[in-house]
């Protein structure tokens, strides 16, 4: 009876924990990359079925990759295929310290600029500011419009690519907001994997 006892509260345990990360409260159980499928990270472009404003939103850290030659890449989302790319928002919410200056590029692959060239973050704190979105690449010319699919879970995986000028720092935090429409509003639909459509 005992041995019974244990093994329905060990269902029980994991069954609670199921719940609890299927519902996203569980994200300290299963580590800092809850929103991954994979480790390394492989994120899946978010799409939901109303018509409103997706968003990706990400830190860039001093300490988020491993810097080779004073610049290093890495994922820090996916954006689904002919998503309509509307604007992009960040905040120094610490203030980085490399030698002479720091700056952020994004990009639909790694050490990418097609998003958001290279700029200057901080090194001050301070309200959020405009990144400039590549003004060709507004909409859906760098996320559709018959090009090939790039991501590792379809659509394009979005990179951040920081690169230092002088000595690495040792603190340094910049937070963005990349604001889309998705494709799911009449003749823009859902584009499987591998597969391309025209711009919508």
């Amino acid at each position: 009876m005992r041995k019974y006892a244990s093994a329905l509260f060990d269902r029980f345990r994991q069954g609670v924990i199921g719940a609890l990360i299927g519902l996203g409260i569980g994200a300290t159980i299963v580590g800092p990359v809850a929103n991954a499928l994979t480790v390394p990270p492989q994120l899946p472009p978010r799409q939901f079925p109303t018509q409103q404003v997706h968003y990706v939103r990400f830190s860039v850290n001093f300490n988020s990759c491993v810097y080779v030659s004073l610049t290093c890449s890495f994922k820090v989302g996916a954006l689904p295929y002919n998503s309509y790319v509307l604007r992009i928002n960040n905040q120094v919410t610490t203030a980085w310290n490399a030698g002479t200056s720091q700056s952020i590029a994004l990009g639909t692959s790694s050490a990418g600029v097609n998003i958001v060239a290279s700029a200057a973050t901080g090194p001050g704190t301070g309200g959020g500011t405009a990144s400039t979105v590549v003004a060709a690449n507004i909409g859906v010319a760098a996320t559709g419009n018959g090009i090939a699919q790039t991501g590792a879970d379809g659509g394009f995986d979005l990179w951040a690519t920081i690169t230092i000028v002088g000595a690495l720092p040792t603190t340094g935090q910049t937070n963005y907001v990349l604001e889309y429409i998705a494709p799911n509003d009449g003749q823009c639909v859902y584009t499987p994997m591998t597969a391309t459509n025209p711009g919508c």
